[in-house]
């Protein structure tokens, strides 16, 4: 029975499951992370595809249930812990792969980034929020994810899957959504978030008051060199440009 405190929505269709791996181009050179094994119904065609799976599982019985499932199978190493403390630099992995609870599914994203070793990942979620880490300048969901994401990686939505998949249903319908982790200067680009957290603090505002506020008159130098109009506001403006403000700010602040 699934635990409603863990946000388990068990997905037993293997030929959605089938697609997640597909959609990863996962081979037998692959060492693969998965979050939330459940009962292993993933776990199963990743053990097949796959040289080496470390699969994580926070329910206690679950964990039993899995160990003993894969007792003889040299390739599935069963991990007892919350995917959050999961050191996962340690695993000689450089792909993940899972179906997570949606209540920790940004934390599980940012995770995912930071760790030096993850090159490529794909996570289904809710269909909201993987619209909101796609979006574009313009869009109503466009905000902090979408940009913190995209500075991060190339988010891609694969394909939705419908709420009556799962056991226990859930509320909405869902997406798998493949991160493709980008080269970037961690500098500027830790720069730029900050800035970027600093132009949606107050959404109803112009770009131009929120970055005044923050940064005084060194708001005008940056608008002076972007170009942008003062009346713009933070979710009409692209990524690039809040780099290149990124950097205005490393060499002129």
């Amino acid at each position: 029975m699934a635990k409603r405190k863990l946000g388990q929505h068990f997905l037993f269709d293997k030929n959605i499951l089938r697609k997640f791996v597909n959609e990863m181009g996962l081979t037998k050179k692959d060492n693969v992370l998965e979050i939330g094994a459940g009962r292993g119904t993933l776990t199963d065609i990743l053990a097949t595809t796959c040289k080496k799976i470390f699969a994580v599982e926070i329910d206690k019985w679950l964990v039993g249930f899995l160990k003993n499932k894969y007792e003889g199978f040299k390739n599935v190493e069963i991990i007892d812990i919350d995917i959050l403390r999961l050191e996962i630099e340690d695993l000689p992995v450089h792909i993940a792969i899972g179906n997570i609870p949606y209540y920790i599914t940004t934390p599980i994203i940012f995770k995912l980034i930071e760790a030096k070793n993850i090159e490529k990942f794909g996570l289904l979620m809710q269909k909201e929020v993987a619209e909101r880490i796609v979006s574009k300048p313009g869009s109503k969901s466009y905000g902090i994810l979408s940009i913190s994401a995209q500075l991060y990686t190339v988010p891609e939505i694969k394909f939705l899957v419908k709420k009556q998949c799962f056991s226990p249903p859930p509320k909405i319908d869902s997406a798998f959504v493949v991160f493709e982790k980008k080269k970037v200067d961690k500098k500027l680009v830790e720069r730029t978030q900050e800035l970027v957290n600093i132009a949606f603090s107050m959404r109803r505002k112009t770009l131009y008051n929120n970055l005044k506020r923050a940064y005084g008159d060194f708001a005008d130098i940056i608008f002076q060199e972007t170009m942008l109009d003062t009346k713009i506001r933070a979710e009409q403006v692209d990524i690039d440009t809040y780099l290149k403000m990124g950097n205005i700010l490393i060499e002129k602040l």
